[in-house]
């Protein structure tokens, strides 16, 4: 067996741990028993999960990107962007009653995602404003396992838990509106204010987040493609939630999303 069979097969090992472990709702235990992963390591294990995950039945549906503020990377103490799938089984709609116990120490964001209507071009970041490449913006839910077991945490870590996502709710419609005067986001909980941010930056978030995006998967031979959703990233912080409540993301102009978490 060569070096690469080898390290494959281990890949392949981690990969049913990491998804047992997830399906079980205690992610990581290679990384409690101090397994330690570079960013590239961690995003072909990354890989490897989600080629078991497309094995049993589910699908890819778009990306999310993580770690596009300030005030996440310092809670999460990791410094550039990162990426990982949206899954069919997890894509839930504005709603939706989600039980807490599925979730391991979960927490939410709330931010913009997008739907394209084809794969980005350079040109279509060559302007300020909603890029051309994108047919829809809804108001999301993001959900995740806030679980992480390296001391200090890792990007590697991270990436390897699918940038720890577990999750997302949407709205039912959306739209683009051109020449945007001041966009906001807010997160209630329970119909009180939380978190909340506008301005242009949330229009810039989506902009960064896609060249991002479009570029990084560029290195591994992939690209996006029309009618996959994009969660751009959030500005706000990642909120626990650790008790029943209703969680709503209001972001004018482009409506609101809602979810409600049960014991």
């Amino acid at each position: 067996m060569t070096n690469e069979q080898k390290a494959s097969s281990q890949y392949t090992r981690w990969a049913e741990q990491q998804l047992l472990d997830y399906e079980n709702r205690c992610p990581g235990s290679l990384f409690s028993e101090g397994l330690s992963l570079t960013v590239e390591e961690g995003y072909r294990l990354q890989n490897a999960v989600a080629q078991l995950r497309i094995s049993r039945g589910d699908s890819i549906i778009g990306y999310k990107v993580g770690c596009t503020s300030p005030t996440i990377r310092a809670q999460l103490g990791i410094e550039h962007c990162v990426t990982g799938r949206l899954y069919k089984s997890e894509q839930h709609e504005s709603g939706a009653c989600l039980k807490l116990n599925n979730y391991s120490k979960l927490a939410i964001e709330g931010e913009l995602a997008v739907i394209l209507k084809r794969t980005p071009k350079p040109t279509d970041f060559t302007q300020q404003g909603i890029p051309p490449c994108v047919s829809g913006i809804m108001p999301a839910i993001e959900l995740h396992n806030h679980v992480m077991h390296g001391t200090p945490p890792s990007a590697g870590e991270l990436i390897a838990h699918n940038a720890i996502h577990a999750g997302f709710v949407v709205g039912g419609t959306s739209k683009t509106t051109d020449g945007l005067a001041n966009p906001e986001l807010s997160i209630l909980i329970d119909d009180k204010p939380v978190e909340k941010c506008q301005g242009s930056q949330l229009i810039e978030t989506i902009q960064s987040s896609l060249q991002w995006l479009q570029e990084s998967l560029k290195k591994t031979g992939d690209e996006l493609q029309e009618g996959q959703i994009i969660l751009t990233g959030s500005i706000p912080s990642l909120i626990p939630i650790n008790r029943e409540c209703i969680v709503k993301i209001d972001a004018a102009p482009f409506g609101e999303t809602v979810a409600s978490f049960v014991h």
